[in-house]
């Protein structure tokens, strides 16, 4: 078993406090780690539902909407590096709660917004507190399970994301009206009320992690050690660049698909706004199917190749999702909601949602790549910067499709794919190490 040491010279015990947690405790944490992902995950993903309907609200075009959308990004990536900082100063624990308490509120903010302008800025509070609840779930999942089931436990919890993508697309469904232009409003609130839910259990019931916890002292003695930009010492900063590069390239194609995939089928199918998200909820299921898997392979074949393997299949399924769309046979220009037809385009859109499953890998890897004075800054900011460089993919879309066409465009986000898919092999593998309170 491999065991995760300090390169410095002033080092707490290294101690495994893992054993401190009970098995129910492991469990229930988990579980609401999992809840905090989930609801995450509904006011994180719920926006690309409402994208042209809030461009008509405020009479603007497509490409400034897509800038809220570039906010939220930017917002995630800024909230994963400080809160995930924070994270390692006060704890796991107190920071989900704040993540959670944020963007509940930021989201029920949205529904009451009198302008763009005003929707960016609660969209990037929500983004703050997505990027930051990361961060510290992420540290918190991995240091509390033993390194032989800690890829399947942050699987379990990365379900919470295709769980909450599928809230989403069931909330849009249920709440939005094709006849009533205001209706993205109403999602807006019924998605915030879970997260007040969440942080009332993770409050009452999840429990601090004993490898922070243990770490304290360390901290004490060594308060220099959690800088925020320690990440960036020559020691770290080749990792943490490779780490980020990695995060960039799968983040890239990710966001480009999750923003207009709705948008596309909309403009492609000409089907109803409401009608959209049955699709979404295809890719939901996949994904979460594809989250366990992808768990199960990295505690099998190690962490590199399973990214390999993952990043491959999304660079087959993208290109090969879009163009099958257009070859979906339209009823007067309009895609029928026969059985056939949902069942045809709904199971290529699984398949695709089944490989997004490396995002179950993100966690547990980077988690083990650095020690735990700076895991959740670390973690958080390859992780969650990722999505920052994920904007230039958004933003090129609405610049792309009169040049190329909305197919070629989406089609695109596979190059990404397969870049990242060669270089998860610059960086360590890390399969069976053991998470400690030394440095």
């Amino acid at each position: 078993m491999k065991t995760l040491a300090a390169s410095s010279t002033a080092q707490a015990p290294v101690v495994d406090r893992i054993g401190q947690l009970t098995a129910t405790q492991r469990y229930v944490t988990l579980g609401g780690s999992w809840a905090a992902w989930l609801f995450d995950a509904l006011d994180a993903t719920v926006f690309g539902f409402v994208l042209l309907a809030v461009a008509k609200t405020f009479a603007v075009g497509l490409g400034d909407v897509v800038s809220t959308v570039a906010w939220f990004l930017l917002a995630t990536g800024i909230g994963g590096f400080f809160l995930g900082n924070i994270s390692d100063k006060i704890g796991r624990k107190k920071t989900m709660m704040l993540s959670v308490f944020v963007y509940g509120t930021g989201t029920l903010l949205c529904a009451f917004a009198d302008s763009l302008w005003q929707l960016n800025v609660f969209r990037f509070c929500v983004g703050i507190a997505v990027g930051g609840l990361w961060s510290a779930a992420a540290a918190l999942v991995s240091e509390i399970w033993p390194a032989a089931g800690r890829a399947k436990a942050f699987a379990v919890m990365q379900t919470g994301w295709s769980g909450g993508g599928l809230l989403a697309a069931i909330f849009a469904w249920t709440f939005l009206d094709g006849g009533n232009p205001e209706s993205w409003r109403s999602l807006f609130i019924y998605a915030s009320i879970p997260a007040y839910f969440t942080l009332v259990f993770i409050w009452l019931f999840v429990k601090e992690s004993p490898v922070w916890l243990a770490n304290r002292e360390f901290m004490r003695r060594n308060s220099d050690k959690g800088r925020l930009l320690e990440i960036f010492r020559p020691q770290y900063l080749k990792v943490t660049l490779l780490g980020l590069s990695i995060s960039v390239l799968g983040m890239y194609g990710y966001w480009i698909i999750t923003t207009f995939m709705p948008a596309y089928l909309q403009s492609i199918l000409n089907v109803r706004i409401d009608q959209a998200p049955v699709f979404v909820i295809w890719i939901g299921i996949g994904a979460t199917i594809g989250y366990l898997a992808y768990g199960y392979l990295a505690e099998s074949i190690g962490r590199r190749l399973s990214f390999a393997v993952f990043f491959g299949g999304m660079a087959i399924m993208v290109p090969v999702f879009a163009y099958t769309a257009t070859l979906m046979p339209l009823t007067d220009g309009k895609l029928l909601f026969t059985t056939q037809n949902v069942i045809a385009l709904g199971s290529l859109a699984a398949l695709l949602g089944f490989f997004t499953g490396y995002f179950s890998g993100f966690g547990a890897w980077y988690s083990e790549l650095f020690p735990t004075s700076i895991r959740s800054t670390a973690s958080g900011f390859c992780f969650n910067f990722g999505r920052v460089g994920a904007i230039a993919g958004i933003k090129l879309v609405p610049v792309l499709i009169p040049l190329i066409g909305f197919t070629a465009t989406i089609s695109l986000a596979s190059v990404s794919y397969v870049i990242a898919a060669v270089m998860v092999f610059t960086l360590q593998e890390t399969k069976g190490v053991q998470l400690t309170s030394g440095n």
